[in-house]
């Protein structure tokens, strides 16, 4: 690879030369494309509600182009040419689409082309000697994060500040190494992609369509492998470091991808069921779900930057770990309601919060999934608990007692697990019972292993600590992959009801907790909890199930009028008749329903 030096003239040079030409371009590709009739119109499966321009992917391509053009005599090498040639291959495939829709499987031809061009041109993992692997993986990956970009692009400001992150992750990343070739080349891309993000960021004026965001994707795939053969040196982090560069439309296309099989839809088909979307139904605005994704992101960039100088064994348990919290993460998207006839018409027009609806119609084999994050959990918990004990140097025979000893470990503790009915639980409605009866259940699938290993082994060159410090993981990673479902509910302002009739709860007691919990839990009520009354002082200004102790008996004119309240509950079963005009009298001449929780329950 030649020697360019990447100092702080060139690069900055090679961002604001890409930057400046798609900043200046994009207005005059967007006048091109609306006389031309090159508009993408609203329609069911797409989220924008207005006539936007496409082909601000031309703009994008000659900013890159641009860009590269200036340094590519000092950075020339032989892959260089696989990527502009099948560069190009994918721009014209993309762009043919949004001149004249192209069938799924003909845009996937042109991937397979550009992917091979790749391959052909030297661009391609290294796993040795297992080059066929290896061939066939490239192709898989090029092609796969290619669609990945290209779902991705479902909503304003999406894909190309996600290409931003994930460029200058990539740049960075080749700056430590000295890679000049993906280090500018990322740089470049990351300045097409911002000068764009100008006219894309909600509200968008212009799409950069198929042309871009496939161009996009096939210019991170391989620039992510090429990043990977220098200064990667194991197996797992030379895949999971281009996977968590990329890994926020990759989570996209596989929640799509799965959602839809469980649902027998095509996978080619378009949709509002993706990441974003479900982020919108959730409660979040357009603006805070395309910030929130930048986030995760970023998170999974830094992640991936830090994998290449971890101890192998750290690499390990970090990805198994964090592949268990994307997977949770997921089974709570999954969940979310994104059928446009099962929703009320205020989320299609999106004047105001959402309601997800949560139930179990995606992912209704979810025992499975469940079951086998615990088998997961079973294995990083015993891999940590050895690592933990030996200082993080593993040496061979402890490895090998790993290995040997898992296949006994795992089904004795998911018998237990299983016994104890974690399976039949709902995690939704996880409360601080449920997390002694999994302590309970992991206690004694621990003493089961014990006992198993002491039948077999006879305990000889088993550590003590690690039994103990397996026990103590277990407990966490169990009960926590339940507490972050739970938590993702009552977080995102969708995870509980926030439609309907806004109530007014008197009484921040048992009842009301009660009562919000019923209406929180079942989708059908239509009532939305706004907040308590309550007369103890040392109530007020705290919150239950997220909902704030507004004041007291005295304060309910106030709020019934600030908070725009139209119904009150009185959730004081101890309270008389004669006691409750003090509250009835305000509804009454405010034109608010008022009753008691047994008139309601």
């Amino acid at each position: 690879m030649p020697e360019f030096p990447m100092n702080f003239i060139s690069m900055p040079l090679a961002f604001f030369l890409s930057f400046g030409v798609v900043l200046a371009l994009t207005p005059l590709v967007k006048i091109f494309s609306a006389k031309h009739g090159f508009v993408a119109q609203p329609a069911g499966t797409r989220w924008h509600k207005e006539p936007t321009p496409l082909m601000g992917g031309i703009a994008i391509f000659i900013g890159i182009v641009v860009g590269l053009a200036y340094f590519l005599i000092d950075i020339w090498e032989t892959r260089l040419l696989g990527f502009v040639l099948g560069g190009v291959v994918v721009f014209v495939v993309g762009l043919w689409d949004d001149v004249s829709s192209l069938r799924p499987v003909t845009k996937l031809l042109g991937q397979i082309i550009a992917a091979c061009i790749a391959v052909a041109t030297g661009i391609h993992f290294n796993f040795g000697g297992h080059q066929l692997f290896a061939v066939v993986l490239t192709i898989f990956w090029i092609a796969s994060v290619t669609n990945a970009f290209n779902l991705i692009d479902n909503m304003d400001g999406l894909c190309a500040g996600t290409a931003c992150i994930s460029g200058l992750v990539l740049s960075a990343f080749a700056f430590v190494n000295g890679d000049s070739t993906v280090g500018l080349v990322s740089v470049v891309i990351v300045g097409a992609c911002l000068g764009f993000l100008r006219y894309n960021f909600p509200p968008a004026s212009v799409f950069m369509g198929d042309s871009g965001s496939m161009l996009i994707g096939y210019a991170f795939a391989t620039l992510s492998i090429i990043a990977t053969t220098k200064g990667v040196g194991n197996f797992v982090a030379t895949i999971a470091i281009p996977v968590l560069v990329l890994g926020v439309p990759i989570f996209d296309t596989a929640l799509v991808s799965f959602s839809r099989l469980v649902k027998g839809k095509r996978l080619s088909q378009g949709g509002t069921d993706h990441t974003s979307h479900r982020l919108v139904i959730l409660g979040l605005s357009e603006r805070q779900t395309v910030l929130l994704i930048y986030a995760f992101s970023l998170l999974l960039g830094v992640t991936a930057f830090l994998y290449a100088y971890l101890n192998f064994s750290i690499v390990i348990v970090l990805s198994v770990a964090l592949i268990s919290g994307v997977v949770v993460f997921g089974l709570f998207l999954g969940e979310v309601k994104v059928d446009p006839m099962e929703l009320p018409s205020a989320l299609s027009e999106r004047k105001c919060p959402a309601p997800a609806i949560l139930g179990t119609n995606v992912f209704h084999k979810r025992a499975f999934v469940e079951m086998l994050l615990d088998l997961v959990s079973i294995c990083l918990a015993f891999y940590t608990a050895t690592l933990l004990r030996y200082e993080a140097h593993l040496i061979p025979s402890e490895v090998a007692r790993i290995w040997v000893t898992l296949p006994v470990t795992i089904p004795v503790k998911l018998v237990v697990l299983y016994s104890f009915g974690l399976y039949r639980s709902m995690w939704r409605h996880l409360e601080f019972v449920d997390l002694l009866h999994i302590t309970k259940a992991v206690t004694i699938s621990s003493a089961a292993n014990v006992v198993a290993i002491l039948m077999i082994w006879r305990f000889d060159g088993y550590s003590r600590s690690v039994i103990v410090i397996d026990w103590m993981l277990m407990i966490m990673l169990v009960s926590g992959l339940r507490l972050l479902f739970r938590g993702l509910r009552e977080t995102f302002p969708g995870g509980q009801k926030n439609f309907g009739k806004r109530l007014l709860i008197i009484g921040a007691g048992d009842a009301g907790e009660m009562l919000v919990r019923e209406m929180q839990n079942n989708p059908r009520l239509e009532y939305h909890p706004v907040g308590f009354i309550d007369d103890n002082p040392g109530k007020i200004g705290r919150r239950m199930f997220g909902i704030e102790v507004m004041g007291n008996r005295a304060d309910l004119r106030r709020i019934i009028v600030e908070e725009q309240i139209e119904e009150v509950i009185v959730a004081i079963p101890s309270a008389l008749e004669e006691d409750l005009a003090v509250f009835f009298e305000p509804c009454n001449d405010l034109g608010v329903s008022c009753r008691r929780t047994h008139d309601l329950i």
